[in-house]
């Protein structure tokens, strides 16, 4: 059997879960994957992070920790440039919250 890749690369650095990774952990984490097999998330301009409290535990790879750590380094510096609108920073905001959230939940589960 030929293995799987679970994680690709994007043009900006970034790990994106791939489809076939999605499928076989066999549910929607509402985090806006770009591949999700559940969900078309690009569609939805309305979208928010999952309240913290809804936030799934599982295993997680040390590629998806370091994506993590790029996206929420990402969200920081755009805050720190502030060349936005109230709204774009407000989602960066967020997303800055969610990522902090998610690192925290993934380092205790590796402890």
């Amino acid at each position: 059997m030929e293995e799987q890749t679970d994680w690709i690369i994007d043009a900006n650095g970034f790990y994106v879960a791939t489809r076939s990774f999605l499928m076989r952990r066999g549910y929607c984490c509402a985090n806006q994957c770009r591949n999700c097999p559940y969900i078309n998330w690009r569609n939805s301009p309305t979208w928010q992070p999952l309240p913290a409290e809804a936030v799934q535990f599982a295993e997680v790879s040390p590629k998806a920790v370091e994506g993590a750590r790029k996206a929420l380094a990402y969200h920081e510096q755009q805050v720190r440039v502030q060349s936005g609108s109230q709204i774009e920073e407000e989602r960066h905001q967020a997303m800055i919250a969610h990522y902090c959230l998610l690192l925290e939940r993934w380092e205790e589960d590796g402890e």
